[in-house]
């Protein structure tokens, strides 16, 4: 009987053995090598590139809005085509402003009396312009053209005007003179080629030239100055 429980006891000190050297859950898995990848036989698919949101210079209807006070204007202007904005508030006694929800969202930061031209749906890979919210304290008309509804500068004649513009500079013309005497704040920016470029940044009066090339339109921010533009 002895000789029988020794046994036993035995065996159950090695099922005990085996039981302790056996694989216990870890709680983050068992650990696998990664297996080499099997070459594939099906070609990559060749996606073509991105394309690019360019704006262009097309003709397209005149659109005219009038209002009064604050308004959301939505726009009938076609996606993708360069804007040009009218806007005038004659009996304005107050902050105006016309933004956007495009990548141009700013087209008017002015206050009294307001007539100006700013433009949208130039930039390229831009987000088109749809509508307009516009904040004011009196009557208001926005005009809304191609660019044919541009004043057009003939070369080496100054153009002189007061506040915010856009000008279509024939081809040909390499260099551009501007002026102004005003001490608020003027920027003016090129539009060559599909590249804009601001190139005069100032908070004093400014004299001084910038380059020209191809088919340009230049646009002037200065909506409490005077100005004066050559091209040649």
């Amino acid at each position: 009987m002895r000789r029988a429980i020794g046994r036993l006891a035995a065996v159950c000190a090695v099922v005990a053995f085996a039981a302790s050297c056996s694989l216990q859950p870890s709680g983050i898995g068992a650990i696998v090598r990664p297996l080499p990848e099997e070459p594939s036989h099906v070609p990559a698919p060749v996606l073509p590139p991105p394309e690019l949101d360019e704006p262009r210079f097309v003709d397209a209807p005149t659109e005219a809005h009038q209002g009064k006070g604050n308004a959301t204007v939505p726009l009938n202007w076609p996606s993708g085509v360069a804007g040009f904005l009218k806007f005038d508030c004659p009996k304005c006694d107050g902050h105006i402003a016309v933004k956007t929800d495009g990548t141009e969202s700013l087209l008017v930061n002015a206050s009294d009396p307001y007539h100006g031209t700013a433009w949208f749906n130039v930039s390229l890979g831009g987000k088109w312009v749809h509508k307009l919210d516009i904040t004011a304290d009196a009557a208001w008309t926005a005009t809304i053209t191609d660019y044919r509804g541009l004043p057009s500068v003939e070369a080496g004649k100054p153009h002189s005007a007061h506040g915010d513009a856009v000008l279509a500079i024939p081809a040909g013309m390499t260099r551009g003179k501007f002026t102004t005497n005003s001490r608020g704040h003027t920027g003016v920016w090129t539009l060559c080629d599909g590249r804009l470029d601001l190139v005069v940044n100032q908070l004093i009066p400014y004299d001084g030239e910038f380059p020209l090339h191809g088919q340009a339109f230049v646009a002037v921010e200065a909506y409490d100055g005077d100005w004066t533009f050559t091209a040649s």
